[in-house]
């Protein structure tokens, strides 16, 4: 483990993040709208990249591109933050990373959150975002890519696509850092629990609050929406999984695995021990770095 990589570990325990996802509602809420202080939609004023707002069913989405003309090919890019907590200034850098990485337009949806959204909802403004860059760009010229809930919507485009019977053409590829997810069965439930003492950053406390979040008061939201795992990805090109392997939603890669082999995706998984949640999208250390590398590779084929 490379020094980059221990120091943020340690920045992780000391900071008492984990404790949050345990705390109760009422005051986990709070702690979700003191973090969301400061968060949300914003158009750098840089002139590193060319930078556009547009706005999709009613939610605003930063488009990152090289230059003012649209590439040839894009990536829909979806943050993290379980659902409940938005995007901060610091995702700009790897934007522009992934837009001259690999070629391409980067559109970053600032989706509804669930303290306030039913995840329906959010859905509903990622697909229309997959929409119209399949307009835009054309089938086979798309990519998804996201990070913790941000991964799970990533998968959870393609499987939507599905539910609506395919009427556009599947992903590219996908990329998916530890997709999250509402763990489905037992199995699944208890490689999560075994895992959480070794998890620095995400208690698993949070998955089984995280039902009622994305849900919020709703009872018919489509099962794939809550678990990605349990969608159909017939027609994607291929899916590409990151994750560390001390983390709480590693213990979801078998039903991640098995949803691939269900739908005869081709899939690969990179697994680092010592790594913290999503560690690969913060390139600023060694493994990082190298995994990051990889994930552009992976998506400018």
């Amino acid at each position: 483990m490379s020094f980059g990589s221990s120091l943020l570990r340690t920045a992780y325990k000391l900071s008492g993040a984990k404790k949050a996802f345990a705390l109760p509602e009422d005051e986990l809420l709070k702690a979700i709208e003191k973090a969301n202080r400061g968060r949300g939609f914003f158009l750098p004023t840089d002139r590193k990249a060319h930078y556009e707002k547009k706005m999709v069913n009613g939610f605003p989405c930063l488009i990152v591109r090289a230059a003012e003309k649209p590439a040839r090919r894009a990536i829909l890019f979806f943050f993290g933050g379980g659902m409940v907590i938005g995007p901060d200034k610091g995702d700009a850098a790897v934007l522009r990373k992934l837009c001259y990485g690999t070629d391409s337009d980067v559109w970053f949806p600032i989706y509804p959150l669930c303290t306030e959204h039913c995840i329906t909802e959010s859905y509903g403004m990622a697909f229309e975002c997959y929409r119209q860059m399949i307009a835009l760009y054309g089938g086979g010229n798309v990519s998804t890519c996201g990070f913790s809930s941000g991964a799970a919507l990533a998968m959870g485009v393609a499987a939507h696509n599905s539910a609506l019977g395919r009427h556009l053409p599947q992903p590219k590829h996908i990329i998916a850092v530890a997709p999250g997810e509402v763990p489905w069965n037992d199995d699944e439930r208890a490689r999560m629990q075994a895992l959480n003492a070794s998890d620095v950053a995400i208690d698993y406390a949070f998955m089984a609050k995280a039902e009622q979040f994305m849900r919020h008061g709703h009872d018919d939201v489509p099962d794939y929406m809550l678990a990605p795992s349990r969608g159909d990805y017939t027609g994607v090109g291929d899916i590409h999984f990151y994750y560390s392997a001390d983390e709480v939603l590693y213990g979801a890669l078998p039903e991640y695995k098995t949803a691939c082999e269900r739908s005869n995706v081709p899939c690969t998984v990179t697994a680092r021990p010592g790594m913290t949640h999503c560690y690969c999208m913060l390139p600023y250390f060694k493994e990082a770095r190298e995994d990051f590398a990889k994930i552009v590779g992976q998506l400018k084929k």
